[in-house]
């Protein structure tokens, strides 16, 4: 396995609730991106808004290329999480770090839709618990500073 490092509908909770009941840094972001070929320009610039918006989070994250023939097992294993085929970048969360329990949290509309929902007071997110931001999902991974 090689692995590099580096809607109108409300964002809620990924369907497994144990990205809520974290409580370390201990969950990492798995982005599955497609680097030579196999997506569109629209797609390439949505994997290069999200890398930036990882790195600007300062948010630890793996990447699997699934135009890599090499990832082809971690990349179907992806697609069958997701029941997305094709559509880069996908981003998972790799509960307590493991690729035994992976979750997905959407591709780049739902990635963008939570990030903006980063921006609604806390009282409405208080009494809307079932809304989740990207920064909830962000402050329970890795970061990059030390």
């Amino acid at each position: 396995l090689l692995l590099a490092s580096a809607s109108s509908v409300p964002a809620s909770a990924p369907n497994s609730p144990s990205l809520k009941r974290m409580s370390s840094r201990t969950n990492r972001i798995l982005l599955l991106v497609s680097e030579n070929g196999g997506s569109t320009s629209a797609q390439q610039g949505n994997t290069r808004r999200c890398t930036d918006l990882l790195a600007a989070k300062k948010v630890c994250y793996t990447t699997v290329d699934g135009a890599d023939v090499s990832q082809k097992s971690v990349r179907d294993r992806l697609f069958g999480i997701s029941g997305v085929r094709g559509n880069y970048p996908q981003m998972f969360v790799m509960v307590e770090g493991s690729m035994e329990k992976v979750e997905f949290l959407g591709s780049w509309e739902k990635i963008e839709e939570m990030n903006e929902l980063n921006d609604l007071p806390e009282e409405v997110l208080t009494k809307n618990p079932e809304l989740v931001t990207l920064d909830m999902v962000f402050n329970e991974c890795e970061s990059t500073e030390k």
